[in-house]
C-alpha cells in the first residue's frame, strides 16, 4: 500500500467489544456514516447530451442492417430497394434513425436522472459497505467521539497485511486500503467523468482532521447478518476480522478497571489473539494530549 502508515486505528465504545470476541466487524452503508455528504459529490448529469448520443450511436451503428435483417430476412428486401432508388440511401436513412433513436436515448438518460441524481449512490449503498479507520491514534475529540469519551478502546490494525490488499483485478475500486483525499472545493462534474478516488475515496476539508483511511467491500462477502436494523434502517452486516491484523489494542483513559480486566479476558480467551500488546492510553488534565503507553502489557499479564 504506497505512502501507508505503519498502524491504522478503529475507535470504538465499550459496547462494541463483541468485535475482539467474536472477530467480527461492521463495514456500514455510506447513508449510515455520520457525513451526510458521504458518496454524494456534486453532479451535473450523467455526461453531456453529445456525449450520452455518441454512446447511443456506438451501440446500435456497427450493426444497424446485418442485427435487423437477422430479426426480419425483409430488412434486406427494404435496403436494396432504398439502394436501388438512390445509392446510399439505405445507410442514409440508418443514419438518420441512429440520430433520432440516439436523441432520445440521451433524453432518457437526462430525465431518469433529474428524477434520481442519487442513483449510483443508491446502488452502492445497498451493495458496499464502507470501514473507516484512522491514522491517529491520539486525537481527544476522537476519543470522545468514538470511543465514548475514552471509556472505549482502540483496535491497532496492520496495514500490511494481505486483508487489506484483496484487489481482484488491478482496476478494482474495492478490497483494498485507500486513503481519504480532502478537498476545500468540489466544482459539480458529470457522473461518467469521476474518477473512483473522487467518488468513493473524497472527502470535504471539514473532516481532515480525522485523517482517514477506509476499505470498501461488497455485501455478499459479509460473514454475518445481525437480526434488526440500524437507526437509520439499514441492515447490519459484520465482516470476519483475521486475527493477525490485529497489533494491539489499547484501553481508554477513562475506561473502568472492570472494562479492562473484561478486554484482556476476552484476547486471553483466544490464542489467535496471544500476539496482541495491550496498552492503555492517557489523558493530560492541563492539555487534553492523549499518551499511548505502548507494549506496557500483553494479554497474559494485563490483569496482574
Amino acid at each position: 500500500m504506497e505512502n501507508a502508515p505503519k498502524s491504522l486505528f478503529k475507535y470504538l465504545p465499550r459496547e462494541r467489544l463483541g468485535v475482539l470476541q467474536d472477530l467480527l466487524i461492521r463495514f456500514s452503508q455510506a447513508s449510515s456514516l455520520n457525513d451526510t455528504l458521504e458518496l454524494r459529490p456534486p453532479i451535473k448529469g450523467v455526461a453531456a447530451h453529445e456525449t450520452l448520443a455518441g454512446i447511443g450511436i456506438g451501440k446500435l451503428a456497427p450493426t444497424v442492417w446485418s442485427d435487423a435483417s437477422a430479426m426480419n430476412p425483409k430488412v434486406l428486401d427494404n435496403k436494396k430497394t432504398l439502394d436501388s432508388l438512390c445509392p446510399g440511401l439505405a445507410d442514409l436513412a440508418a443514419e438518420i434513425l441512429l440520430q433520432t433513436t440516439a436523441q432520445k436515448f440521451a433524453d432518457a438518460v437526462r430525465l431518469r436522472h433529474e428524477k434520481n441524481p442519487h442513483a449510483m449512490f443508491d446502488l452502492v449503498d445497498r451493495n458496499f459497505g464502507i470501514l473507516s479507520l484512522t491514522q491517529t491514534a491520539t486525537d481527544v475529540r476522537m476519543w470522545g467521539h468514538y470511543a465514548d469519551g475514552g471509556r472505549g478502546f482502540l483496535i491497532e490494525f496492520d496495514p500490511e497485511h494481505p486483508w487489506f490488499h484483496a484487489k481482484q483485478e488491478e482496476r478494482d475500486s474495492f478490497r483494498h486500503m485507500q486513503k481519504v483525499n480532502y478537498v476545500s472545493t468540489r466544482p459539480a462534474m458529470y457522473l461518467l467523468d469521476l474518477t473512483e478516488l473522487e467518488f468513493l475515496y473524497t472527502k470535504w476539508d471539514v473532516w481532515k482532521d480525522e485523517q482517514e483511511w477506509r476499505i470498501i467491500r461488497c455485501f455478499n462477502e459479509a460473514a454475518k447478518r445481525c437480526d434488526g436494523l440500524d437507526p437509520y434502517g439499514n441492515e447490519i452486516l459484520l465482516f470476519a476480522i483475521p486475527p493477525g491484523s490485529i497489533k494491539a489494542v489499547v484501553i481508554g483513559f477513562s475506561a473502568s478497571s472492570d472494562f479492562e480486566t473484561e478486554i484482556c479476558s476476552t484476547l486471553s480467551k483466544n490464542s489467535a489473539l496471544a500476539h496482541v500488546v495491550v496498552s492503555r492510553a492517557t489523558q493530560s488534565k492541563d492539555t487534553s494530549q492523549v499518551d499511548i503507553h505502548s507494549g506496557t502489557m500483553d494479554v497474559k499479564g494485563c490483569t496482574e
